[in-house]
């Protein structure tokens, strides 16, 4: 991206939420092909080397999305160490919004943006978000995002 003093465009932001939104699923998708165990009648896979522990996948989601949010996106992925490595449980989550569909850019100063996005993805049809983006350095950070609470993903989590 460019230089966070600079002004950011609709497909600019638009791209930077679609890798935002994906990256939950990324990491939850990657353990597919890992090695399989089973604790209590269920299923989990190995996460992949990129994601073998809980501070590379925060590393991972920090891309994007603000520190707090990267600790609930952690949480509710659920993972379980096992013998030194991060498992998966293997099921299917279910669709949610993930790709824009339409971006309105509400404000966007020196330090912050504010967008409204169309996202498309979930059983129920498009949904509206809303977010607020820092500009930090050269770089951008999800700082709040709005229907939290409808979507696993960011929802609020309380630690197992």
């Amino acid at each position: 991206m460019q230089n966070a003093a600079a002004t950011y465009t609709v497909r600019q932001l638009t791209t930077f939420l679609n890798t935002a939104e994906s990256q939950w699923l990324a990491v939850y998708d990657s353990s597919s092909n890992g090695a399989a165990i089973v604790i209590e009648g269920d299923e989990y896979r190995r996460l992949p080397l990129r994601y073998s522990t809980r501070e590379k996948i925060l590393a991972y989601f920090r891309r994007c999305w603000s520190p707090r949010l990267s600790e609930i996106m952690l949480c509710n992925l659920m993972p379980i160490s096992y013998k030194g490595r991060l498992y998966e449980i293997v099921a299917d989550p279910g669709p949610v919004p993930y790709k824009v569909v339409r971006l309105q850019i509400i404000n966007q100063s020196a330090s912050e943006i504010r967008v409204r996005a169309v996202l498309t993805g979930s059983d129920e049809g498009n949904t509206t978000i809303r977010y607020t983006l820092s500009k930090s350095g050269k770089s951008l950070s999800i700082a709040a995002r709005s229907d939290r609470t409808n979507d696993y993903r960011y929802a609020p989590c309380s630690k197992q």
